[in-house]
């Protein structure tokens, strides 16, 4: 929700500088300040100061944010004012209700997202609204602005996470995996969308041989990738997994010992799984790690060789 800006609205504020008469020449580094931002920020200090839950306050709130868009401190005295507007119903005026305002809100919210991509505050902010003020807000008013978003970054874990909530908080789920599969056709590497993916599977009517099939698909495609190895694990471990499977999927993972190490470390997994119950080839995979296809993480397969030991 966008109101118009103007500075004479604050004439009878008494500012709270950003910094008192000497502080400066004790600083180690001053930052330069605009005198746009330094005005701006002392009325936004001196209104949170008197807890001023205003109209002219949520209108300060929108070019303070305009000038820092990471100052969540202001975010939150958004959130504040909003919700005793609101209760008091002084923005309920020309017939409309709070659905109506808060739908404003969330339009003035998708136009700042749009030029600050990279920016979290605006996520946690709108996931507020949401849970606590916007009882009926849908999923499908949401979309656009998630997939705007994720197809500018199509990995932009603060989407990515916002979107997870959404389909948990509106409990719709049926058309994500269509979603996730626009995304991994146009990267197999998109870990974000792999991971939605497998978030999501629990919930979904899946055909778990079809899921199957399109795992192991996406790793013929290219084997060393480890998003989808991470996801034909998690397909595996989302329910009872009988010798058979195991033993089929063995079958296919050796098929690519020699070029993936993803590959190898998902043999010794199925190794030491007790439907197989070979440990000594586990511990020879992990060696194969330790020492020749993944040294960097030698720590982690000596500790899992050890566990195996132990066992």
């Amino acid at each position: 929700m966008s109101f118009q800006f103007n500075i004479k609205d604050y004439d009878d504020v008494a500012v709270v500088p950003l910094t008192h008469d000497g502080e400066e020449d004790n600083e180690l580094c001053r930052i330069m300040y605009s005198e746009e931002y330094k005005q701006v920020m002392s009325l936004v200090r001196a209104l949170i100061k008197e807890n001023e839950l205003s109209v002219r306050a949520l209108s300060l709130t929108s070019k303070a944010i305009e000038l820092s868009p990471a100052f969540y401190t202001v975010w939150n005295y958004r959130y504040r004012i909003l919700e005793h507007l609101l209760q008091e119903e002084t923005l309920l005026q020309n017939g409309h209700d709070a659905s109506y305002l808060l739908n404003k809100e969330l339009d003035w919210l998708d136009e700042f997202t749009l030029n600050n991509p990279k920016n979290y505050q605006i996520w946690s902010y709108r996931q507020a609204l949401l849970t606590h003020l916007h009882l009926h807000a849908t999923f499908t008013r949401e979309q656009p602005i998630m997939e705007l978003m994720i197809d500018d970054d199509s990995k932009n874990y603060h989407v990515w996470s916002y979107r997870k909530w959404c389909c948990s908080h509106f409990r719709t789920y049926g058309h994500e995996l269509t979603f996730t599969e626009k995304y991994i056709e146009r990267d197999v590497y998109n870990n974000s969308a792999w991971n939605h993916r497998l978030s999501v599977l629990k919930q979904c009517d899946i055909d778990f041989d079809q899921e199957l099939q399109y795992a192991k698909g996406k790793i013929e495609y290219v084997p060393q990738n480890i998003s989808t190895w991470t996801y034909l694990r998690g397909l595996l471990e989302s329910q009872e997994t009988p010798k058979v499977l195991v033993d089929e999927l063995l079958t296919f993972t050796t098929k690519f010992l020699d070029e993936s190490s993803y590959a190898l470390e998902f043999f010794a997994y199925l190794n030491s799984l007790p439907e197989v119950n070979e440990p000594q080839k586990a511990i020879e995979a992990y060696t194969t790690l330790a020492t020749k296809a993944d040294p960097i993480r030698k720590n982690l397969w000596d500790h899992k060789i050890q566990l195996l030991q132990k066992s």
